[in-house]
């Protein structure tokens, strides 16, 4: 816990980028292991990079319920460096290294956020850095009388989440899983998305929105997922205008082969290239190929946008092969400066052939031996 008169200490090493308008949070405790920031205040949102299950003293807590109390733990103390507690919170990411430990991280869950919980997506991946079992990343609003926690009426709550959570013109979904409120999961790709999908547009529907509104769409498949198939079917109910990012993950909650969340607003524009746009922020869904494939495409399409690089202040980096960290922090610290943006990185299945972009479509080098990896980013001006 942070106490208060530790604060004005977690403050004062706030950095302040006068250009750009963004603060970078550095308070005290684990230290950044990449070329990244601890956090990042832009726009009226704070972003927290992807927090371990390490102290400040780089020991790994024993067991899966205080690995993830030192996770929020972190993140919670990212957030009090921006004068923001853990109920400004909107949306968060965690992945897990055995799903098998989602119910001991909704018991945790509970006790952080008892009430207007945020919206939350859940994944079990490979690996992450520094051996970690554990990593949540998360979105908070610097004002807090914007955040409204959105209920489904009629739905049956099982879990310490709300279906969604809406800031002034934006609302973060809760990732929805492929599977009915039986238990049963549909045998085909259309049958799971259509349950998606129907939940999704459920919890849109109560802030005034609907799937037309989608900015982006994070979708998160494991290996039963027919790919093909499943391509064929998001064309059919994801609209053309949202950003949409598809990662294989090593498993899903509730044995489930697909999870969706997104953002929506109703304010969105289609910007050109792989992005789309509300006010002064922009999403990226991801590009994959070599880490520098993958950057100098961002790059491009952020200046498509009329943004660039030195704007992102979230980054989701999913590495092929995490054995690679190093040779890829050396590659990604060249595209930002001295106050790069938050990022989290995690390797969220087994080393895939097919992950590198051709050479023809790539936008790096001829001959480039960096690093494979899928990145999607976020910048706000």
């Amino acid at each position: 816990m942070i106490r208060a008169a530790v604060l004005p200490f977690l403050l004062s090493v706030a950095l302040y980028l006068s250009a750009a308008e963004h603060k970078i949070l550095a308070p005290s405790g684990p230290k950044p292991v990449g070329p990244y920031s601890p956090g990042v205040v832009a726009g009226g949102l704070i972003y927290v990079s992807g927090q371990g299950a390490r102290d400040a003293n780089n020991q790994l807590a024993s067991g899966p319920e205080a690995q993830i109390r030192q996770s929020l733990e972190n993140v919670k103390a990212i957030l009090s460096a921006s004068g923001a507690g853990m109920q400004h919170v909107v949306f968060v990411q965690v992945y897990l290294a055995d799903i098998r430990h989602y119910d001991v991280l909704n018991q945790v869950w509970s006790r952080y956020f008892p009430s207007d919980p945020p919206a939350r997506s859940v994944i079990g991946v490979i690996r992450m850095p520094t051996g970690t079992p554990v990593e949540i990343a998360a979105v908070a609003v610097a004002d807090i009388s914007r955040k409204k926690a959105v209920m489904i009426p009629g739905s049956r709550v099982t879990e310490p989440v709300s279906a969604a959570v809406s800031i002034g013109d934006r609302v973060f979904l809760t990732g929805g899983v492929g599977r009915d409120l039986k238990g049963s999961i549909p045998r085909d790709a259309r049958g799971q998305v259509k349950i998606v999908m129907d939940g999704a547009e459920a919890a849109l529907k109560q802030a005034g929105l609907d799937l037309r509104h989608l900015i982006y769409a994070n979708i998160y498949v494991d290996p039963a997922m027919p790919m093909r198939e499943l391509g064929v079917v998001l064309d059919d109910v994801i609209p053309d205008e949202t950003a949409r990012t598809i990662v294989q993950t090593n498993a899903l909650p509730f044995g489930a082969h697909i999870m969706i969340s997104g953002l929506a607003s109703r304010e969105l524009k289609r910007t050109g290239g792989h992005c789309s746009s509300v006010d002064d922020t922009v999403y990226c869904s991801s590009r994959v190929g070599t880490i520098r494939q993958a950057l100098d495409s961002l790059k491009a399409d952020l200046q498509v946008a009329n943004f660039d690089l030195t704007q992102t202040v979230a980054a989701i980096v999913f590495m092929d092969d995490l054995d690679e960290f190093p040779a890829m922090n050396q590659v990604y610290a060249t595209f930002f400066g001295k106050a790069p943006p938050t990022r989290t990185t995690v390797q969220p299945w087994k080393r895939v052939t097919d992950l590198a972009l051709p050479p023809t479509t790539g936008v790096g080098p001829e001959r480039d031996d960096s690093p494979r990896v899928q990145i999607a980013v976020i910048a706000v001006r």
